[in-house]
């Protein structure tokens, strides 16, 4: 018997040629350098990942998650527990062996995972294969009528003869392992989800004396925590912590560089800078700068609406400081008005002030989700939006022509923040702002605003009597919208504004407006335009529409200045002698007598004439 036992525990070691030239034993690495392979705030996964191998069936675990999430991090945690002999009876004698997949090549790559996998046979379970992006392997030498890489491996793992961890993307795995019930079978399924600022702050914590260390730098707490804030903020196409990482790295290897030897958070925005064409004022603005005088800054851009301007002002700053639901976005709010009123022009500029940019609006039309079945492209496409830019406006123009399935979907982000998919995936809302806008109520707005104009100089309208008034009308809009949404999705909206509609001293506003910036971009090109009131008046007459509020006025704009303007801009630009680079517009003909009829054209029009620059000077002197 003490024979046998001998001959079995010293018999000589299997030779593994294929396993050697293809695979790097992660464990022997691990064994080196422990600290190196330490996986931070993924416990959890890990955890998940040795339950699943200590099975006894459907014992290979596939990490699923997006592009830099953690997921080789979670196997090379693993490793580091089998070194140290922490991870378990079952596994602590084995080694994880990572296939490389390159290494393959393009010759007969099926024989050769056939070798591989005899080896591992051989081995008696010793070791566990690791093919990190496994979806790569699907489909390889299919040519001919050959079988794929996920064909051979799939009779192997169905028999036990081999252990394997695969990792993935989300839509890889949708695409290669899901299309094929027997592959997806041979798995367990692991999902790895980006994890919270917090875990990711943790994470760059417990590796920042690595990069000190290499770079021969000090990072501050400051610029630690700049590179997870700073990357959620900026770089909205990747995923923490690789994202927060490769900003730590970028800013080590400058400072090193440079040979600065301490890192803040200017040269992390420095970083970004370069990463992404942000100017480094706007990356260190913090939200008492963006916030201040922010009620000027949209009242310059919006006209004639004061009280919903302060509304949105006072909502952002209560955010802002904190004093909201945590788990909820910033802000909501359902815009009601009339078309032209500058509900989108309040928006676009909201995103300016709050993002440093209009793009960070996202629109979307939400007529094109009226049918009940377009709920899944809705949610694919609001998801999609967000994770690429997390901090943004979403605007849901029209709210009232989407399907009552959306408003359904868009109750969850309300109510918590999130949304989740069929997969369980979960998409952050909480640092978006979510504007909703509505025609509805607008015959309702315009008898009240009407009713204020009878009222103007009445001097018996006590201020109980407007109160009751204002309470009444609050009570008849909120009635107009149960009527079409259902009343916990209008009590989930935390702000109701209502747009007033405009009347001729604000659209005279707006017609300045417009041509101040019309001019702004002649200042681009060398010229100047100078105009009088009977422009504005012209253009306030014939932009005029009760219906469409400003919107025709811009057109007007369009039509009657700018065009005229480039087709004499131009010509003078042709020519190399032009001395005119001053252009008048005068008003020229009668408007018509009476009032109802001033948003005629009457004999009104408009002529354009240059000014030699000599003759300006000599006016500005």
């Amino acid at each position: 018997m003490q024979q046998q036992l001998w001959i079995e525990y010293h018999q000589p070691p299997v030779k593994t040629p294929y396993l050697d030239e293809y695979t790097d034993d992660l464990t022997a690495e691990a064994k080196a350098d422990p600290d190196r392979f330490k996986a931070i705030g993924r416990e959890q996964e890990i955890a998940q990942v040795v339950y699943n191998l200590t099975r006894r069936t459907k014992n290979n675990p596939i990490l699923v998650g997006e592009a830099g999430v953690g997921k080789t991090a979670i196997v090379e945690g693993l490793a580091r527990l089998i070194a140290l002999k922490q991870a378990g009876d079952r596994l602590n004698h084995k080694k994880i062996k990572v296939l490389q997949i390159a290494a393959l090549g393009q010759q007969d790559p099926v024989m050769k995972m056939l070798k591989i996998i005899d080896e591992l046979k051989l081995t008696k379970g010793e070791n566990i294969l690791f093919i990190d992006e496994v979806h790569t392997i699907m489909g390889v030498d299919q040519g001919g009528g050959a079988m794929d890489l996920g064909d051979v491996l799939k009779p192997a793992m169905a028999r036990g003869d081999i252990q394997l961890i695969g990792s993935t993307t989300l839509d890889e795995y949708d695409k290669f392992i899901e299309r094929d019930p027997a592959l997806q079978r041979r798995f367990q399924q692991v999902m790895v989800n980006e994890p919270t600022q917090m875990t990711a702050l943790t994470i760059l914590k417990g590796i920042q004396s690595r990069y000190e260390q290499f770079h021969q730098v000090k990072y501050s707490d400051e610029a630690i925590q700049a590179c997870v804030t700073l990357s959620v903020r900026y770089i909205a196409d990747r995923y923490l912590p690789d994202k927060a990482i490769d900003l730590m790295d970028q800013a080590g290897a400058i400072a090193e560089a440079k040979q600065q030897h301490e890192i803040g958070l200017v040269q992390v925005a420095e970083v970004l800078q370069e990463m992404r064409g942000i100017p480094v004022t706007n990356i260190l603005k913090n939200d008492s700068s963006r916030l201040k005088n922010v009620r000027s800054k949209l009242g310059k851009v919006v006209k004639g609406q004061a009280e919903a301007i302060s509304e949105v002002t006072n909502a952002i700053t209560v955010a802002k400081a904190g004093l909201q639901s945590p788990d909820r976005p910033l802000c909501s709010f359902l815009f009601l008005g009339t078309s032209g009123t500058g509900k989108t022009a309040l928006t676009r500029a909201l995103a300016k002030v709050m993002f440093d940019s209009e793009d960070a609006m996202i629109r979307m039309d939400m007529s094109e989700f009226s049918e009940r079945d377009s709920i899944e492209h809705f949610q694919d496409l609001v998801t999609t939006q967000v994770k690429r830019q997390p901090y943004c406006i979403l605007l849901f123009d029209e709210i009232e022509k989407a399907s009552t399935a959306v408003h359904d979907r868009l109750l969850q982000v309300l109510d918590a923040g999130e949304l989740r998919d069929k997969r369980g995936r979960s998409t952050d809302f909480r640092n978006t702002i979510i504007i909703m806008t509505t025609n509805l109520g607008a015959e309702l707005i315009s008898d009240k605003q009407a009713y204020q104009e009878n009222l103007k100089d009445d001097d018996q309208t006590t201020a109980t009597q407007l109160a009751r008034r204002q309470a009444a009308f609050r009570k008849e809009v909120q009635m107009e919208l149960t009527n079409v949404f259902r009343p916990e999705f209008v009590n989930r909206i935390e702000h109701k504004i209502v747009f007033n509609m405009l009347t001729r001293n604000i659209i005279r506003e707006i017609a300045i407006n417009n041509l101040n910036t019309l001019n702004e971009r002649m200042k681009n090109h060398g010229f100047k335009l100078i105009y009088g009131n009977k422009l504005v008046n012209f253009l306030a007459d014939i932009g005029t529409d009760v219906a469409n509020g400003a919107r025709p006025l811009q057109r007007c704009v369009e039509k009657e200045v700018a065009a005229p303007l480039s087709m004499l801009i131009l010509r003078l630009s042709s020519d190399p002698n032009n001395r005119l680079h001053t252009i008048r517009a005068t008003v020229t003909g009668e408007a018509p007598k009476y009032a109802l009829q001033r948003h005629h054209r009457g004999t009104r029009k408009i002529k354009f004439s240059g000014i030699e620059d000599r003759q300006v000077t000599q006016i500005a002197n």
